[in-house]
């Protein structure tokens, strides 16, 4: 039987935030069926705005002036789509050589619903930094501690949604790392 969407949308928003507390029975609150996983991408949707949010505060003025906010938020949000796609493609062949793809899509379905936090996270610390409340090198601290979070956090997701080794959610946390990193250089360069 499947929930409204927005009961899903808070379900699973506990169930990530009761992960983030390391709390396993978060798991208890996503749908990981196949339709659950697709359901998840709503994610996106979600965090987009979000993400708009970030690229105001993380993308230099002289950079929107000399290319044009058309040109730069039409890369990012490809970038953001293949993100989002891509993410998947690779887990799931990596999930199948690690012998858990039988929890692929779970785990992927906690995966997506977990960027909702953490895309609130890192915009919240964004807007403070850009607002100027706290001096620039504070600001940079307190992301580099939420982004050592998040990558405790992920990995904690990997292990208990996945039930891998700490060793194969740490590769999946690298994967994830080096995609991303690989998305922004690539975005960067177009513009």
């Amino acid at each position: 039987m499947t929930v409204p969407p927005w009961t899903e949308v808070q379900l699973a928003v506990g169930g990530a935030l009761r992960l983030a507390c390391g709390d396993r029975s978060g798991l208890g609150f996503f749908d990981t069926t196949v339709a659950g996983f697709r359901r998840s991408f709503r994610a996106a949707a979600i965090c987009y705005p979000l993400y708009l949010l970030l690229l105001a505060t993380h993308i230099a003025p002289a950079k929107w002036d000399q290319y044009g906010v058309p040109s730069i938020l039409a890369v990012e949000t490809i970038k953001y789509v293949i993100a989002w796609v891509a993410f998947p493609l690779v887990v799931l062949p990596v999930a199948d050589l690690l012998d858990r793809g039988g929890r692929a899509f779970a785990f992927l379905t906690v995966y997506n619903w977990s960027q909702i936090p953490q895309f609130l996270l890192f915009t919240i610390i964004g807007l403070d930094g850009a607002s100027g409340l706290l001096p620039l090198s504070a600001a940079q601290s307190i992301e580099l501690v939420a982004f050592l979070g998040v990558l405790l956090y992920e990995w904690f997701v990997a292990r208990v949604a996945l039930g891998a080794t700490a060793a194969q959610a740490a590769l999946i946390v690298i994967i994830d790392q080096v995609l991303g990193t690989a998305l922004d250089q690539t975005a960067r360069v177009l513009y």
